[in-house]
């Protein structure tokens, strides 16, 4: 790298920017943390039956599957406030000033009449989502602009995993014994609040300097920072590097909720314990993810991200496929931490590697950068992950006749149920895109640090 591109954009990338910018992954982490807690929620304190369940994660998904490209692709479009606030920092601020509030509102039962219930769920789910969207599609369009040596790169992925691994072992070890404790809607107002304390500084780390500002001034100037949607939308879907991430993250995205959500209804419900004893699994999950992220980023330094990926892929589905043989809680927190090792790369530094990766790719091709609109369209897919798990887990219950309101007095088949929806459906379901992965997506580690030299030669 010339020292031009250095002094654009490495002279501000110091240790601490990338320790604040890190500390995002814990506020977001633990708001994810508790959000994961809202269909047992809905279906054990709300009695909101599973089939009305699936519906009210449709509507949160199409809601989701709009907003994702709409903001990434106005984010990359606007100019107005470019040169005086930034690219991304107003609409990352927005998103984080008001987006943990509606987090509260998801949990306040207003109502014991069961489509009230349902409304209020879907709308509050909905409109939580689409400032949540604002933080993250620019949160991941700016990683790659922001970041652009492989030094920086791969430290703020392995810095961000270990806080928010950190964070996340807290968070997901605490939130059910939380529950238990206090109820889930003074848990919530916690891990609120400890959101907002750790959003301060990750604040602080995504402006963008006044070089960064003029710099993306620049791009809007010259047309080189948006493209009308359909040219955009029709190359996006034309990029199959994109599209092998793209179906390979949807794929995950799908089994890691079976597998992450089916543990509160099995662990309750079938093994008979109660819901602060899925923080067992939940710590080991989280607590081998980061602890094995310098292995990870290590591994995807020396063989590329492409091979370090689907090695974690394969490890993802050895974890499903062993977990059916499961039957009490310490080999299920064993199984655990074996997810724990693929889940570091799948969906922590590997995976973020991959997405900076595949973003300079598209530049190279396309002459522009448009991080929000690729960013955007990878979302759509993963949008429909939870609704597509939730009718996983509907139609399961059809089939087992399991119903959550009898708890441990479901029938052997219904457990069951429990066991197989989280383990050989996100077995096959992994299977299927990392075959897609493995086919579509062909960036080498030569050729990324190739691209990488041509963006600095077209001053992108």
């Amino acid at each position: 790298m010339s020292e031009k591109l250095k002094m654009k954009f490495s002279d501000e990338i110091t240790i601490k920017r990338i320790i604040f910018y890190s500390l995002g992954g814990i506020s977001t982490g633990i708001l994810f943390a508790m959000w994961g807690q809202i269909q047992y929620y809905a279906a054990t304190i709300l009695a909101i039956p599973p089939i009305a369940i699936s519906l009210i994660y449709l509507v949160y998904s199409i809601v989701d599957g709009l907003n994702d490209p709409i903001i990434g692709y106005l984010a990359d479009k606007s100019k107005k406030f470019t040169s005086k606030y930034g690219k991304r920092f107003p609409w990352i601020i927005a998103g984080l000033a008001i987006g943990p509030v509606l987090l509260i509102l998801c949990f306040i039962q207003v109502s014991t009449i069961l489509i009230t219930s349902i409304i209020w769920l879907m709308v509050t789910m909905a409109v939580y989502e689409t400032f949540l969207t604002s933080v993250e599609i620019n949160q991941m369009a700016l990683f790659p602009d922001l970041f652009r040596l492989d030094l920086h790169r791969s430290r703020v992925l392995f810095i961000g995993a270990i806080l928010g691994g950190i964070g996340s072992i807290f968070a997901n070890f605490l939130i059910p014994r939380f529950i238990t404790g206090i109820g889930y809607f003074w848990t919530v107002i916690l891990v609120v609040i400890f959101a907002y304390i750790f959003a301060i500084p990750f604040i602080l780390a995504v402006r963008e300097s006044s070089t960064m500002k003029r710099f993306r001034t620049e791009l809007d100037n010259t047309n080189r920072a948006s493209s009308p949607i359909k040219e955009v939308v029709v190359r996006v879907f034309k990029d199959r590097n994109w599209m092998g991430l793209t179906i390979a993250g949807f794929a995950w995205s799908v089994a890691g909720a079976c597998f992450l959500y089916g543990l509160n209804f099995y662990v309750q419900h079938s093994l008979g314990l109660d819901i602060a004893s899925t923080s067992l699994p939940l710590l080991m999950v989280n607590g081998v993810g980061f602890l094995l992220a310098p292995l990870w980023t290590w591994i995807a330094n020396k063989i590329g991200s492409r091979i370090a990926y689907i090695i974690g892929m394969f490890i993802n589905i050895i974890a499903y496929l062993v977990l059916f043989f499961i039957n009490n809680l310490t080999n299920l927190t064993l199984v655990f931490a074996l997810a724990g090792i693929g889940f570091s790369a799948t969906s922590g530094v590997v995976f973020g590697l991959l997405r900076a990766e595949g973003i300079d790719n598209a530049a190279v091709n396309s002459g522009k950068r448009e991080e929000g609109s690729y960013s955007g369209i990878l979302k759509i897919f993963t949008a429909f992950s939870y609704f597509l798990q939730t009718i996983i887990f509907a139609v399961v219950s059809g089939f087992t006749g399991y119903d959550p309101l009898l708890g441990v007095n479901n029938t052997d088949l219904a457990k069951n149920g429990l066991l197989f929806q989280m383990s050989i459906i996100p077995m096959i379901i992994t299977l299927i895109g990392t075959i897609a992965f493995l086919f579509m997506y062909r960036i080498s580690k030569e050729e990324s640090i190739e691209n990488k030299l041509k963006l600095e030669e077209m001053n992108l």
